[in-house]
């Protein structure tokens, strides 16, 4: 009796085994399942670009373009650079820097993207020498009569104005919205705020709100 329990068992052994391998086995992916591959699109955009806004009191328009890489239609990586289009002796500004932007609703028509661009430049501008050196520095010398004279042979006062050059580091944080007008083309469009640091005599001139409008080529 024992043999025949013994043989009985060794052959239902043999039987279970291949179902017990089969089920510790992972089941493969079902091809109508939830499980999505899909490649990573990426590419280089560039956009010519206009800048608006106030700079040492007056209304200025910058001109420049950005370009950089974009992954997965989302995280711009790239760099920018603008300077005065309305631009004169005493009226000039220039700068660059890095960009970074992420996009949200970037592979739709419209999308917004927040980013903020971190660089250089300098700029010259046209000061009074009241603001820049106080009202005590013009007043007449001891005899009464003797007054600062500039070099067309003028008397110099606070309102006289002094051609000013500086250089500034600049964070300009940004929002745009993009709308998508073909395939390969958008209009870009954002408002943001120029900080400036590192600059001696113009910081206060030259920070301030702008304004921005360009057309962004690239697929993505």
């Amino acid at each position: 009796m024992t043999r025949r329990h013994s043989l009985f068992a060794a052959a239902l052994c043999v039987a279970l085994f291949p179902a017990l391998a089969s089920a510790q086995q992972p089941a493969p992916a079902s091809a109508s399942g939830p499980l999505r591959v899909e490649t990573i699109d990426s590419g280089f955009v560039v956009a010519p670009e206009a800048r608006f806004g106030e700079i040492n009191g007056e209304l200025a328009t910058l001109a420049g373009a950005y370009g950089g890489w974009v992954t997965d239609h989302k995280l711009l990586i790239g760099g920018a650079g603008y300077w005065l289009a309305n631009r004169d002796d005493d009226f000039k500004m220039q700068y660059f820097g890095g960009l970074a932007r992420w996009t949200l609703g970037g592979e739709r028509r419209i999308g917004v993207s927040f980013g903020a661009l971190a660089g250089f430049g300098d700029a010259t501008l046209a000061r009074s020498y009241g603001d820049l050196l106080g009202e005590r520095n013009v007043a007449p010398g001891r005899d009464g009569h003797s007054v600062m004279r500039g070099r067309s042979g003028s008397a110099i006062t606070s309102a006289t104005p002094i051609r000013v050059k500086d250089t500034f580091f600049i964070a300009e944080p940004q929002v745009n919205a993009a709308w998508r007008l073909t395939r390969w083309m958008r209009l870009d469009a954002g408002v943001g705020y120029r900080a400036i640091g590192g600059a001696e005599l113009l910081q206060d001139q030259l920070r301030g709100v702008s304004g921005s409008i360009g057309l962004r080529f690239g697929t993505h």
